[in-house]
Parts: structure tokens; sequence; C-alpha cells
């Protein structure tokens, strides 16, 4: 397990880590009931030598369910803090924090269905698509719909909230260089900054932060995984204080 304190120094720290793969068994008994299609996509964690590896944009969700109590998956925003504590944490892995939708409908005709459909459940909740939004796994839950071409498609959760876990992210239409992230983990542009940001046009893609620190936010595979993946979790953080400094944030 690979892990870095994100609170030095206090009583009850908080860090954020790699998942040992010993959550597999439990985890793989739990996707048996799902039907084939959706099965082949959530069926995409390995045992490396002790270490869970593989991520794409739904097995996270469903990992979630068998997490020990207190640990959750990991924002942009822990990552890049992570990365502040120990630039090396993540150079050897890519790591999927949630989705980036920009439009209501996508030309890839794959994640088509899953833009509208999204785009739908946030107008739904006020919440227009004049600029990009990043949806963070905390706001997103799983369901199985043969009408996608996975065999899943989320619904946003009542943890959902613009500001807290939707975010305003007008910065994911072009790409651009950075050094750093802001408090919500959105770049920074930064022309001399030796990071990149990779985005697209139109529909939804995949929010995740690439091996060397790049940011993607162009990819739409949503299903895709390798062994260069790896979910990051956070645990032992002050939950308390988590909710009050969300409610202020609402």
């Amino acid at each position: 397990m690979e892990k870095v304190i994100l609170t030095p120094g206090e009583i009850n720290s908080s860090e954020a880590h790699t998942l040992d793969s010993e959550i597999l068994n439990a985890y793989k008994e739990g996707i048996n009931s799902y039907e084939k299609r959706a099965f082949d996509v959530l069926d995409i964690f390995q045992d490396r030598k002790g270490d869970l590896t593989g991520s794409n944009c739904f097995a996270p969700l469903k990992l979630r369910e068998f997490l020990p109590k207190g640990t959750r998956l990991a924002t942009m925003t822990d990552l890049e803090r992570a990365i502040k504590m120990n630039p090396d944490f993540l150079k050897e892995f890519y790591s999927d924090t949630g989705l980036a939708l920009r439009t209501a409908g996508d030309s890839c005709e794959d994640n088509d269905f899953l833009a509208k459909d999204l785009a739908k459940q946030l107008e739904k909740r006020k919440i227009t698509l004049d600029s990009p939004k990043v949806i963070y796994f905390d706001a997103l839950d799983l369901k199985q719909d043969n009408n996608s071409v996975y065999g899943l498609a989320y619904n946003l959760n009542e943890k959902a909230a613009l500001g807290v876990n939707i975010i305003d992210a007008p910065e994911l239409m072009n790409d651009m260089k950075f050094k750093t992230m802001n408090e919500k983990g959105i770049p920074v542009m930064d022309n001399k900054g030796d990071r990149n940001l990779y985005t697209k046009k139109d529909g939804l893609s995949r929010f995740s932060l690439d091996r060397g620190l790049y940011m993607l936010s162009f990819f739409g595979y949503l299903s895709d995984s390798d062994d260069d993946g790896s979910v990051i979790v956070v645990s032992g953080e002050d939950t308390s204080q988590k909710i009050k400094q969300e409610g202020e944030a609402q």
C-alpha cells in the first residue's frame, strides 16, 4: 500500500492511500449478480503483489460499498494535496476521480445516452451546463441500465451539491499548462507550468490524474482500465469537520 499523510502533525491525521488486494474477494462476490455487459465493465480489478490495481469510471462506485468505515474515494483536490506532500505518489499510476460533463449529448455514441441522462438530472436540480461541470464520484451512485452500452448508468445521489462535489469548471474547455490546482481540484493556468490539462469540446469524459501528474479530461472511454490504474481513497479525516465545511460551501 502506498500512502501519504495529508494532515501531518494533527492528532487525527488523514491520509490518501492505495488499497490492498484483500478487498478483492468481497468485491468480486458483490458483482456476481450483474448482467454480463455490466459485469465485464466492473470486473477490472487485479491483485499485483498485494495491491489492488485498475480503474475506470464505474468500478470505483461499486468498490465504495466495500471500503472500511470512514474511508471515501479521493477527489482531485485530495490527489493534489497528496502529491504536494510526496511528488512521487502517483507518478507511475493514473487515478479516476469522477466525470466531466460539457454538453447534454456526446459526439461519442457510446456516451451519448449517459451525457443526456446526467444533463436531465442536473436540470432537475436547476444546475445548468452553461460551463463544464466536474461531477466527483461522491455525487454519483451506480445503476444497471440496458439503454447504456456499458449496461450501467449514473444517478446523482442525495450528497450531490453544486460547489461541493459538482464543480463549475470553465477551464475544462481548452488544453492548457499548469503548475497547481485550486481548492476544488481545477487547474490554474500557467504558461510556465510543467503539467498539462487535456480536454475535449463536448459530452462526457473521465476526470483523471495521469502518470506524470497530467490531468486528463478528454478521454471518453469510461470503462477502459489497465494495471497502471489505481483507486485512491482517503481515510482518518475528521468527518464532523468535513460536514461542517460542506455545509458552509453550500
